[in-house]
């Protein structure tokens, strides 16, 4: 049986507002945006994310739109 893996997509944090735990991700080599929920977050969930912070992710889409999910910083591998 061959089985294949895709690679989780690489971005950076568009903007990220701690009060309501929401903000935006840009995957890398495309324009696509997904929304980056606090609950999305691995690791230290409550520092967050940093604008301009460099992303692992995958990208979930359903009827709301494209969100990021098991989001993990790059440093933090």
């Amino acid at each position: 049986m061959i089985m294949r893996v895709r690679a989780m997509p690489t971005g950076t944090v568009k903007w990220y507002e701690a009060g309501r735990g929401v903000g935006v991700i840009t995957q890398d080599g495309t324009e696509t945006d997904a929304m980056a929920f606090r609950s999305a977050i691995q690791g230290n969930r409550e520092r967050g994310l940093l604008q301009g912070e460099r992303v692992l992710f995958n990208i979930t889409q359903d009827a709301a739109g494209i969100r990021a999910d098991n989001i993990y910083r790059l440093g933090q591998l």
